[in-house]
C-alpha cells in the first residue's frame, strides 16, 4: 500500500469520526493519530480505543495527582468504565493495548519483589539464633502491583493497603466478576466500590486478621467488557437502585457493525511498534509522577476561565431538575456527572502534559471543554443502551402491556390493554410512570405517549 492509499484510509477513518460524532479531538494530537492508525491497521474500534486509553491513563495517575473541584472538595481521577457491545466487536484488544505498559510495569515490580523476598528470607534465616534487636530486622518487602483481576473483597483491600497509589480492577466479561465475587461476599464488593468512588475511607476487620485494615484515601479504577445481551442484569441485580450504575461510564459505539479486515501493509508491524512505544512512554511518564503515602501530593486547580466554564456547565445541566416535581422522573446519573467530568478533565490535562502538548500547572479550559464533550458522548452511549437495558429487565406482564399498545397511544388505550394482561388502572398508571422514567416510552403531552423503541 503506497502513502496515498494510506492517507486515504486514515481520511476515511477521520470521516467516520465526524459522521458518528466521536469526540476524538478531545484527546491530545499524538493520541488522535495513534487511535486512527490502530483503527486502520489493527481494526480497533475508534470509540473503544479512545475510552481504553482514557481509563488506562487514569489508572497510571492514581493518587499522585488530584483535582481541586471547589471549597474543600478534592478528588483523584477514579473512573469506572464498561465497554459494551455484541460478540466480535473487538472490545478486549484496545483495552489490552492500553494497559500493556502498566502490565509491563507490574511484571518488573513482581520480578523485583521475588528477588527482595528471597533476600529477606535468607537474611531472616541467617539471623535465627542470634540476639538481635527488633530495630535491626530488615523490613519485609511489599508487593505493590497495580492490576488485579482475580480477587476477593479482602484481597482488594490488602492490595490497596500495599499500594496506596492505587490499583485497577481489570476484568474481561465483568458481569461474571460481579456475580462470583458478590455471591462470595454478600454485596461487600459493591459497598466497597461505592465507598471508593466517593473517596471515603475503607475499613475492614475480620476474626482471622492480626489487625484491622483502614485505607484513608482509596484509589481504584474499574474497567471491563460486557456483551449487550447482559447489560440488563445490572438493573435486575439492583445496581441501578444502589447507585453503582450512576458511577459507571458506558462506552457503546454508535455503530455495532463489525468492520472488514484491511490488507496488511509491508511496514504494519513497524508502525504498530512505533505507536506501542509512544503509548508506553506516555504511560511511563504518568507512572513516574511522584507519590507519597502520607502526602503532600500534587493538587491541580481549575484555571480561572476553566472554573467559570465548568461551573456554568454544571449549573445549566442541573438547573432543569428544579422544575421536576415527581422524584421518580429525576435521572440520578446527572448528579454524578460533574464529579466524573472533573476527573476526566484532570486525566486529559495530564495526558496533554505527558504528550508534551501542555503543562500541568492547572486544569485549563481546553481540558474542561474536552471533558464536557467526552461526558456528553458517554451519556449518549448510555442513552442508547438504556432502552434495551430497561426493556429486558421488565416483568413479562409489563412486556405484554407494551405489546398490546401501538407506537403512539393514549392513557385510555393503556388502561384497556392493562385489563387484557391483568393490570388494574392504578397499576397501569404506575407502570406508565416507570416506563417513562426508563425512557422506554415518552410522554408527548397530557394523556398521550409514544414508544421509544
Amino acid at each position: 500500500m503506497d502513502s496515498l492509499d494510506l492517507c486515504n484510509g486514515i481520511r476515511m477513518e477521520s470521516e467516520g469520526v465526524v459522521e458518528n460524532n466521536i469526540p476524538l479531538d478531545c484527546l491530545p494530537a499524538k493520541i488522535q493519530d495513534m487511535v486512527l492508525m490502530l483503527a486502520r491497521q489493527e481494526n480497533y474500534s475508534i470509540e473503544y480505543t479512545m475510552a481504553s486509553l482514557l481509563i488506562a491513563a487514569s489508572s497510571a495517575i492514581g493518587n499522585s495527582t488530584k483535582i481541586h473541584i471547589r471549597g474543600g472538595w478534592k478528588s483523584s481521577p477514579i473512573l469506572y468504565m464498561i465497554l459494551v457491545g455484541r460478540p466480535g466487536m473487538g472490545k478486549t484488544p484496545p483495552l489490552d493495548f492500553a494497559y500493556l505498559p502498566i502490565r509491563k510495569h507490574d511484571s518488573q515490580i513482581i520480578k523485583q519483589f521475588k528477588l527482595d523476598l528471597e533476600n529477606y528470607n535468607s537474611t531472616i534465616e541467617c539471623m535465627k539464633g542470634k540476639k538481635e534487636n527488633n530495630s535491626s530486622l530488615p523490613l519485609k518487602p511489599i508487593l505493590k502491583r497495580t492490576i488485579i483481576s482475580d480477587f476477593t473483597p479482602e484481597a482488594l483491600l490488602r492490595a490497596l493497603d500495599d499500594n496506596k497509589r492505587g490499583v485497577v480492577i481489570y476484568v474481561d466479561e465483568i458481569m461474571g466478576m460481579f456475580n462470583s465475587v458478590n455471591q462470595y461476599s454478600k454485596g461487600q464488593l459493591i459497598e466497597q466500590l461505592l465507598t471508593i468512588f466517593s473517596g471515603k475511607p475503607l475499613d475492614i476487620s475480620r476474626c482471622g486478621m492480626p489487625f484491622p485494615i483502614r485505607i484513608d484515601d482509596p484509589f481504584v479504577t474499574l474497567v471491563g467488557t460486557m456483551q449487550t445481551t447482559r447489560v440488563h442484569e445490572l438493573v435486575s441485580k439492583g445496581y441501578k437502585d444502589n447507585g453503582l450504575m450512576d458511577r459507571i461510564i458506558f462506552d457503546y459505539p454508535s455503530s455495532q457493525n463489525i468492520s472488514d479486515w484491511q490488507i496488511d501493509e509491508d511496514d504494519s508491524s513497524v508502525r504498530f511498534d512505533k505507536y506501542s512505544s509512544l503509548w508506553e512512554s506516555i504511560i511511563n511518564r504518568l507512572l513516574e509522577l511522584p507519590f507519597q503515602e502520607n502526602g503532600p501530593n500534587s493538587i491541580l486547580r481549575f484555571s480561572a476561565d476553566a472554573k467559570v466554564h465548568f461551573t456554568n456547565w454544571r449549573n445549566s445541566m442541573t438547573r432543569p431538575i428544579n422544575g421536576i416535581e415527581n422524584d421518580n422522573l429525576v435521572d440520578s446519573r446527572i448528579f454524578k456527572s460533574p464529579l466524573i467530568t472533573a476527573r476526566i478533565a484532570l486525566v486529559i490535562q495530564m495526558l496533554r502534559w505527558a504528550c508534551g502538548e501542555s503543562h500541568k500547572d492547572n486544569v485549563d479550559i481546553d481540558s474542561v471543554k474536552s471533558a464536557i464533550c467526552l461526558t456528553e458522548y458517554f451519556e449518549s452511549c448510555y442513552k442508547r443502551i438504556e432502552v434495551f437495558m430497561n426493556s429486558e429487565s421488565l416483568t413479562p406482564q409489563k412486556k405484554d402491556l407494551l405489546d398490546y399498545l401501538s407506537e403512539k397511544f393514549a392513557t385510555s388505550d393503556a388502561i384497556k390493554a392493562g385489563k387484557e394482561v391483568g393490570l388494574s388502572e392504578r397499576s397501569v398508571m404506575y407502570t406508565l410512570s416507570e416506563l417513562n422514567k426508563a425512557n422506554i416510552i415518552r410522554k408527548i403531552k397530557h394523556g398521550e405517549y409514544e414508544k421509544l423503541q
